[in-house]
Formats: structure tokens, sequence, C-alpha cells
């Protein structure tokens, strides 16, 4: 597997976290395994697979589902197991807290646990943009494509707003913060800034604050995998192993037990990857 992760360009930062391709051949002896479960990610991703495409099951539903060349995933809380194809390549673009929003200027609420193909939301763009990733010679030169496309969308974006600023320090502060330090932030009501976040981020705060935590001790397990989940919960904040093991159960349907070491060694660790 090879992956790289780029900092986006200085006028993108405002609203794109980083943009990453990763590849993964599935054929070669020895590969990693192609079914990956994806636990719910904080942050919202637009994502280009330029070479098998992806197959997604959803839970209570059987069966994979061909998904878009380039899909745009709304807020999501459940885990989902991914068919990553013989020979993958993605491109991915995450977005800071409420990024996504200030592009579509649609309210994150009505993307929940959902996923688009990008074309039907911002046109017949990106068709043209994916053709360009898969003609370029190099990484680089696909990660320029795409900056040079979100330069040029830069002057259509919602403006920036203080409660933007307060979502950001929720991840900063791994969700370890209260809302009422937030809502301060945000110059906004308890209220008001329970709506503005509904609207930018898809989920009421306290319900994100829960989601960044957990991702950040997932992200922690599959970086090192020999860490007891113990650890990697009193490093990640939680305050005791049955509010970390509830918080689990509640993103990834599971609990941490039924993910052994081993199992995180043959998968290709995406959430390292896309955060």
């Amino acid at each position: 597997m090879k992956a790289k992760v780029y900092k986006p360009h200085p006028a993108l930062q405002e609203f794109v976290s980083c943009i990453s391709i990763f590849s993964a051949d599935f054929t070669q002896p020895a590969a990693l395994s192609n079914i990956y479960r994806f636990v719910p990610a904080y942050q919202r991703y637009i994502i280009f697979y330029l070479e098998d495409p992806i197959m997604v099951m959803k839970p209570g539903k059987e069966g994979f589902v061909k998904k878009a060349t380039c899909v745009t995933i709304g807020p999501q809380d459940q885990a989902v197991t991914l068919d990553m194809g013989a020979k993958h390549l993605a491109l991915c673009i995450a977005f800071k807290p409420g990024g996504l929003f200030r592009l579509l200027k649609i309210p994150m609420s009505e993307m929940y646990e959902q996923d688009f193909d990008t074309q039907l939301l911002l046109g017949s763009e990106i068709a043209e943009i994916t053709a360009r990733l898969k003609e370029a010679g190099d990484w680089d030169h696909m990660i320029n494509i795409v900056e040079c496309y979100l330069l040029k969308k830069i002057s259509q974006l919602k403006p920036l707003l203080p409660v933007d600023i307060a979502m950001n320090e929720m991840v900063k502060t791994s969700g370890n913060v209260t809302m009422e330090q937030l809502a301060a932030l945000s110059c906004l009501s308890l209220r008001q800034f329970e709506r503005k976040c509904m609207e930018r981020l898809g989920m009421p705060p306290k319900q994100y604050a829960r989601l960044i935590r957990f991702c950040k001790a997932y992200q922690l397990k599959e970086q090192f995998p020999h860490k007891t989940w113990t650890e990697i919960a009193y490093i990640s904040g939680y305050y005791d192993q049955m509010h970390f093991i509830r918080d689990f159960k509640r993103f990834a349907g599971i609990t941490p037990s039924f993910i052994q070491e081993e199992e995180l060694k043959t998968t290709i660790r995406l959430h390292g990857l896309m955060q």
C-alpha cells in the first residue's frame, strides 16, 4: 500500500483539512484485505475513486452497492463495510467542520447517513476533473488539479462565521470542551449554537463531540495496534472504560473486544490517512 497526505494550499486551509491519496493492489501475495469496516468519521469527504469502483454495504442491508466514481459523503454515525476492489486508487478531500456546507450550501442535516454522486451536487465539472485525474502522470499533479478546482470555488463559499471557528475548536480539543464554552466562542446562545451545528454538521454538537473523541481513539488504535483499548481510552480523554465502550458500540456497531490486533494489521487503516 502507498499513501500520502498533503497539506492544502494556504487559501484552502480555511475549509479543507487535508487532501490524501492512497493506493493498494489487493491482488499481490500477502496483500491487505480489500474488505474494510469503515467506522463513522467526524470529517466530511469528497472522494474520487480512480481505479476499481468502491462497493458499500450499510447496516441492516444485504449485499454491496456500487458507488459513483466521485462520491460526496454526508454526516455518518454508523459503521459501513467497504469492498475496495482488486486495485484501489483514491483521492480524498477532507473538509473542516462546516467546510462542506460552505461549499455545497446544503444543510448537512439533509445529507445525514447518505452519500451522493458528486456530479449531482457540483455539476459536470466533476466528470472533467475525474478524467484529468485519471490521466495525471503523478500524485503531485493530481493534487494540483483538485486544488485549482477548489481555488476557483472560494469566491462562492458561504462566509466563515465564529461558529465555524468554534466547531474547529471541538476538533482541536478532541471533543473535550463544554458546549457553553463553544457557544460563547460562537457569539451565540446555546440554542442558537445547536441550530447552527445541525445546519453545518448535520448533528447536535454533543453528538459531534462524542464522534470526534471516538474517531481519535479509533485512529490511535489503527496507528498503534499494540496499545490496549484501555490505554487508548485513557489517552483519548474518556473518564471511564464503560463510557468508552458505550461510544464504541454506538458508532462502530460492535464492542472493542471484537477488533483484534491481527485484524488491524491486515487492513488498509484508512482513518489515519483520511484525517
